[in-house]
C-alpha cells in the first residue's frame, strides 16, 4: 500500500528549519558547501566542491554503493560528458532522474565495487513505494510508446531560430542597425530557451545552438542540469549562489537592507550585464589557468568580429555586439528568473524541510508552472514552461513532456498532492517578493488546498487517459 500524504501542510512533514544556528540547508549534511562562496563561481570549481562534499574516492557513487564506470564512458549512450564530468561524485539523482528504464540499474552490478563507508550528503529519496518511484513506474510505458527525444517539430523550430538569428545578425551589421541588433537579441534569447532543452539530452549538435551566446553549453551542463535541476533552491543550487551579492534570493533572516530593498531595482542592470559579466569570467579563467579553452567558445567572438567587418567600424560593430548581447542577457535572466522558482510560497534554503525527502516531492516543493504557456511548444521552450515535469524528467524532450501529465496528476492525487499550475503574473510579483524576504516559512510550501488550477489542453488529455482505462 502506498504512504499517502494528507496535504502539503501535513503534520507528517518537518518542522526543522532555520532556528539561527541550525543548517541553513536542512536535510543535507553539509551546512556550507564547498566552493559556494568563493569570488570566482564557476561550473568546474562547483564540480570540484562537490567532489570533496560526496567523498565518492574517484568512483561513481549512486545510492550507497560505489561504481567503477570508466570501463563503460565510451559506451554511455548519453556521451562521454556526463561521466566524466561527474566522476568523484554521488550521481544518484542524476542517475535516477536520466533513466526511467528500469532495465538500466540492472546493469549496475557489473561494475559494482563496494558499499559506501559514508553517509549520503544529500538528503534525498527513492523509495520504491515512494512519489517519484511511483510516477516513474507510470511514465514509463508512456515514453515507450511516444519516444523520449525531440520531435519533427522541435527540430525544426531550433533551426529555424539559429537561422534566423544569423540572417537577423548579418542585416544588423550590414545596415548598421541598432533596431536589428535588439532583434537578433530577442532571436537569441529564444535559441538559448529552446537550446536548453537539447544540452540535458544525450551529445547532440542542437545543444550548441546554446553557444551562439556568450554562455557555455558544456558549463550549464554542469551548473543547470547538475546543480539547479538536482537540488533547486538548496544552497547546492549554482543559479542561486552565482547571483549573490547582486541578487539574494534565499529568506536568510539577517538579509542586508540594501539586498531586501534596493536589489528589486538594481537586479534589473544585473540582467542586463550578465552575459558580460560572463564573458569577463571567461576570460579570467583562461588567463589564470582554471578554464580550459574549447573551440565552441570561439563562436560569440566570430560574431562580434563579423559585425566590425561589416560595417567597417571597430567601434559601431562592437556597439552593434553589445546591443544584442545585452538583450538577449536581461530576457534570458529575467524569463529564467520569473519562470519558475522564486516566491515566497515556494521552497528555498532557510524555509522548513518537508520531513518525507522524496527527491519528485522535494522538487515538487521548489517548482511552479505557469498556466499561459502550456499547450504552445514554441512557449513552452523558450519560457521554461512545463516546469515540473522537467525537473522531473530532465532528459526527456519538451516535445514529449505533455504526454506525461496525466500521469502525474494521478501520481499527485493518489499521494493526495493538489497539484495546481499559477498564473504568470503571480510568478512576477513573487520573483521581487522573493528578492524581499528574510523570513524563511515555518511550513514546508507547497500546493494551497483550493480547487485546483488546471489547463484544459491538459484537461482533456487526462479525460481521454480515463476514457480509455
Amino acid at each position: 500500500m502506498v504512504p499517502k500524504e494528507k496535504s502539503f501542510h501535513s503534520t507528517t512533514r518537518s518542522v526543522h528549519g532555520w532556528n539561527g544556528s541550525g543548517n541553513p540547508n536542512p536535510g543535507f549534511t553539509v551546512d556550507v558547501p564547498t566552493n559556494r562562496n568563493i569570488f570566482l563561481k564557476t561550473a568546474d570549481a562547483w564540480m570540484g566542491g562537490k567532489r570533496v562534499d560526496d567523498a565518492a574516492d574517484n568512483l561513481w557513487r549512486i545510492h550507497d554503493k560505489l561504481y567503477d564506470l570508466t570501463d563503460f564512458i565510451g559506451r554511455h549512450p548519453g556521451g562521454r560528458f556526463w561521466l566524466e564530468t561527474t566522476r568523484g561524485t554521488d550521481i544518484t539523482e542524476a542517475f535516477e532522474s536520466a533513466h526511467v528504464n528500469p532495465a538500466v540499474a540492472k546493469m549496475l552490478p557489473k561494475f559494482y565495487v563496494r558499499e559506501a563507508t559514508n553517509k549520503r550528503n544529500s538528503p534525498y529519496t527513492f523509495h520504491e513505494d515512494g512519489f517519484y518511484k511511483t510516477l516513474q513506474r507510470k511514465v514509463w510505458p508512456v515514453l515507450q510508446r511516444v519516444g523520449r527525444g525531440p520531435s519533427l517539430k522541435m527540430k525544426l523550430m531550433a533551426d529555424g531560430q539559429a537561422a534566423l538569428y544569423v540572417a537577423t545578425v548579418f542585416a544588423a551589421a550590414v545596415h548598421a542597425s541598432y533596431g536589428l541588433a535588439f532583434c537578433a537579441g530577442l532571436v537569441l534569447w529564444t535559441i538559448m530557451g529552446t537550446a536548453h532543452n537539447f544540452f540535458h539530452q544525450a551529445d547532440n549538435f542542437r545543444m550548441f545552438y546554446f553557444d551562439l551566446s556568450p554562455l557555455s553549453s558544456s558549463d550549464w551542463r554542469i551548473t543547470h542540469g547538475l546543480s539547479h535541476h538536482l537540488y533547486p533552491n538548496t544552497l547546492y543550487d549554482f543559479e542561486i549562489s552565482v547571483l549573490e551579492p547582486f541578487i539574494h534570493f534565499l529568506p536568510e533572516p539577517h538579509k542586508h537592507f540594501l539586498h531586501r530593498y534596493v536589489t528589486p531595482v538594481t537586479c534589473h542592470l544585473t540582467m542586463l550585464l550578465a552575459f558580460f559579466i560572463e564573458i569577463i569570467k571567461r576570460i579570467a579563467g583562461l588567463i589564470i589557468g582554471t578554464r580550459k579553452f574549447e573551440m565552441i567558445n570561439v563562436l560569440p567572438w566570430a560574431q562580434c568580429v563579423v559585425m566590425m567587418l561589416c560595417t567597417g567600424s571597430f567601434q559601431t560593430g562592437l556597439l552593434l555586439y553589445l546591443t544584442t548581447i545585452c538583450t538577449a542577457s536581461f530576457f534570458f535572466a529575467w524569463v529564467g528568473l520569473i519562470a519558475a522558482h522564486h516566491h515566497p510560497e515556494i521552497y528555498h534554503a532557510y524555509d522548513t524541510f518537508r520531513s518525507d525527502p522524496d527527491w519528485g516531492l522535494c522538487q515538487l516543493d521548489a517548482v511552479r508552472d505557469k498556466i499561459e504557456v502550456t499547450g504552445s511548444l514554441f512557449l513552452v521552450a523558450i519560457s521554461f514552461g512545463d516546469h515540473s515535469l522537467h525537473h522531473l524528467f530532465p532528459t526527456v524532450d519538451h516535445s514529449k513532456l505533455p504526454y506525461l501529465y496525466p500521469a502525474l496528476i494521478e501520481t499527485c492525487e493518489e499521494f493526495n498532492l493538489n497539484f495546481s499550475f499559477v498564473k504568470q503574473k503571480e510568478l512576477i510579483l513573487g520573483m521581487y517578493l522573493q528578492i524581499c524576504s528574510a523570513n524563511p516559512n515555518p511550513k514546508p510550501p507547497g500546493f494551497p488546498q483550493i480547487k485546483p488550477l488546471i489547463p484544459e489542453v491538459v484537461q482533456k488529455m487526462i479525460h481521454k487517459k480515463k476514457n480509455h482505462s
